[in-house]
């Protein structure tokens, strides 16, 4: 029945139907099959999101919206323009490092290709970069968006073991920078061998003036991470923060809004919201119904049979978990797989705060390949480039992040370094 489970999900998210209702329907099937009460499913679906740490991601959400329509993002960028203008391959260097500072806000790699892509696409196009290329860059400069404190997926991840959330955005944030700080030598290495234009060396008084006009932008993520690992406030309270910000600076100092603007953006976030929190509370059914047949317990001893190599295993869970992120959108894989993954991972010795941040960072990488690579597929439509040339412009990023995996997976200082010193 497990087996059916999982076939009847990809069955119907293959046929084009939303993976909210694919994981509903199919755990609603298994629920009638197995001659389980209907009554479990009303209150599982209000449980996946009667959460207060959850609460965050409505706000980090707002948060993002606010900053992209209060002209937040354009500041950011001009910022990271005059300091790294005179590098090779400038602006894609310039999206890589926005995209960073939009994550440690916005924590949704959706909208952070929509945000900064939406804004260097067209220059990276204009300035004479192929439009796979300035496709392929941007997009995978959006999905440190998760990694890179704070981050919607690890708010789930957390909320459903009742971890620290705290401890979590700490273990992710050495794997965010590295992730960052290799797109980035990537991105030199290719302008060099292709020969990409510059966008230019500022001088002292243009750095001095982006200084001056970015400031407020760019201590909202100082604020906000600053707020966090100091224990002032937590994550929920964190998001308030960051959209009480948000929308001063955006209204009164930067004016990148008005008050007749506020229902259209409350509108666009209350829609991304309402998106990740049915797929939540799905996704509790499906977590409930795999409990209930013992999935979790046939798949431990399948894997734990084949060898009892620690290296071996970890290798296994990361190709199920890549296979995964190219089908699944990263939430509700996350609320399935827990139940099932979490078990091995802590017989092998695995710390649960490593494992999240591994998910995390397997997960997003999903975000870039087919066949659903929402990321890549939106910035292929921002871009007006085909899907297929991007893909191939996505790969170098793609390898690094293979490598970052790699040392998050087999290095656990990598992500237990920060929280140790809590």
């Amino acid at each position: 029945m497990g087996a059916v489970l999982i076939i009847l999900i990809l069955f119907f998210s293959a046929i084009g139907i939303p993976i909210a209702y694919s994981l509903g329907i199919s755990s609603l099937i298994t629920v009638i099959q197995q001659g389980l009460p209907l009554m479990v499913i009303p209150q599982k679906l209000f449980n996946g999101m009667d959460s207060f740490p959850l609460l965050a991601i409505p706000f980090f959400m707002l948060s993002g919206d606010l900053m992209n329509g209060g002209g937040l993002n354009k500041r950011i960028i001009r910022v990271a323009n005059a300091f790294l203008g005179d590098l090779p391959g400038s602006l894609p260097i310039i999206t890589i490092v926005a995209s960073a500072f939009f994550a440690a806000i916005s924590g949704s790699a959706v909208a952070t290709v929509a945000a900064i892509g939406g804004i260097t696409i067209p220059a990276m196009i204009k300035q004479g970069y192929p439009d796979h290329y300035a496709a392929g860059v941007a997009s995978s400069a959006s999905i440190v968006g998760p990694i890179i404190p704070p981050s919607i997926t690890l708010i789930v991840y957390g909320a459903s073991l009742q971890l620290s959330i705290s401890k979590l955005f700490l273990a992710s944030a050495v794997p965010g920078l590295l992730l960052s700080v290799s797109f980035i030598a990537v991105a030199i290495y290719q302008a060099k061998k292709n020969n990409f234009p510059k966008e230019g060396k500022a001088d002292w008084k243009e750095k001095i003036n982006a200084l001056k006009e970015g400031f407020w932008a760019l201590m909202m993520p100082v604020i906000i991470l600053g707020g966090i690992f100091s224990g002032l406030f937590t994550p929920t309270e964190a998001a308030v923060v960051s959209v009480v910000y948000a929308f001063i600076i955006g209204l009164f100092v930067y004016k990148g809004f008005t008050i007749k603007d506020l229902p259209r953006i409350l509108g666009e976030a209350a829609v991304s919201t309402s998106t990740i929190m049915l797929i939540l509370a799905t996704s509790k059914i499906l977590a409930w119904v795999i409990t209930v047949i013992k999935l979790p317990v046939m798949v431990a001893n399948a894997i734990l049979g084949l060898t009892d190599s620690s290296f071996l295993i970890f290798m296994l869970i990361n190709i199920i978990l890549l296979v995964v992120g190219c089908l699944m959108e990263a939430n509700a894989a996350i609320i399935i797989l827990i139940p099932i993954l979490v078990p091995i991972i802590t017989q092998l010795g695995m710390s649960p705060i490593t494992f999240g941040v591994l998910m995390t960072v397997n997960l997003c990488l999903g975000l870039l390949t087919p066949p659903v690579g929402v990321c890549l597929l939106l910035g292929s439509q921002v871009a007006g480039s085909k899907f297929e040339k991007a893909v191939v412009s996505m790969l170098p990023f793609f390898a690094v992040g293979l490598i970052v995996l790699f040392l998050t997976t087999y290095v656990p200082a990598l992500t237990l370094w920060l929280p140790g010193l809590m």
